[in-house]
């Protein structure tokens, strides 16, 4: 009887367990092509860009139809896309830039944490039933027009599935209200319409205006900020004067009275709730 031992029989079944030399290597090329790529990105989004703040700057303000929003400041890009989504006069038309002047974010609570509550919509002239302006391409992108598409965006037609799908900022109703036109400093810095600009508007650009209205000695910190894909610039506007930043709370509750209703665990950095918004912001999740 010939005796066969138990190396001998899993000798051809046993996987080996360290990698070979190749593939260590297109491992480290993936790894180097990857780090490549992420660093241009953030060199693309203005990583080495310095935050160019000058006074003098007017907002005009104007008639404002917008939704609240209270999250991560990241998700303003997705709000953006939402509401270029209800302008289109043709739901199967392609994302439309001619929108991207006229859509306004407005960050009424501390920009220093990343998260709070911000107002996302179309900014028009004080009379939108006015029309003939100069920068509007025909009667359909009249202010008047683009009103009216936003409020009766709830009523469009839509399939059960997509009514499903939509998320919960897509639900809430638009509301009119009008942002006042004040004297402001004014900040610029560029865009490129990712994460990657979210997270440099996040943790580079609002601390840096921050800094800078604390400096001033000013009231209350509010930015309104405007992003034009086709400039890949962003133009952010902050009243100094006193008593102008509270104009900008449309008659909703100042940061301090929100504070008190809201569990601070909401408003916690965990550590999930970053992950889980990484993911909506690369398009690995649900639709910001």
């Amino acid at each position: 009887m010939v005796g066969v031992s138990y190396h001998e029989l899993n000798a051809g079944t046993q996987r080996t367990e360290r990698h070979t030399v190749g593939e260590r290597k297109q491992f480290l090329v993936v790894c180097v092509i990857g780090v490549a790529v992420l660093l241009n990105a953030f060199i693309n989004a203005g990583l080495f860009e310095e935050v160019v703040i000058k006074d003098g700057g007017v907002f005009l303000g104007g008639e404002y139809i917008y939704k609240i929003s209270d999250r991560d400041y990241a998700a303003t890009g997705g709000t953006w896309r939402s509401i270029r989504q209800d302008l289109k006069t043709d739901q199967h038309l392609e994302d439309d830039k001619s929108f991207d002047d006229k859509l306004y974010a407005v960050y009424i609570d501390d920009v220093t944490t990343s998260n709070g509550r911000f107002f996302s919509g179309l900014l028009t002239s004080e009379d939108s039933s006015a029309n003939g302006k100069k920068h509007e391409d025909s009667a359909l992108n009249s202010d008047h027009s683009m009103k009216q598409r936003l409020l009766d965006s709830p009523n469009r037609e839509m399939s059960d599935f997509q009514r499903k799908e939509r998320n919960e900022f897509e639900r809430r109703e638009y509301i009119i209200g009008t942002l006042p036109s004040v004297k402001c400093a004014v900040a610029t810095f560029p865009y490129t319409d990712g994460f990657v600009s979210a997270l440099l508007t996040n943790y580079k650009v609002f601390p840096t205006i921050a800094k800078y209205v604390k400096k001033m000695a000013k009231g209350k910190l509010i930015i309104s900020t405007t992003c034009n894909r086709d400039k890949q610039m962003c133009t952010h506007y902050i009243p100094l004067e006193d008593g102008d930043g509270e104009k900008f709370l449309i008659g909703h509750q100042s940061t301090e009275t929100y504070l008190l209703g809201v569990n601070k665990d909401d408003i916690s950095l965990d550590p999930r709730k970053i992950l889980k918004g990484l993911k909506k912001l690369a398009g690995m999740g649900e639709e910001l």
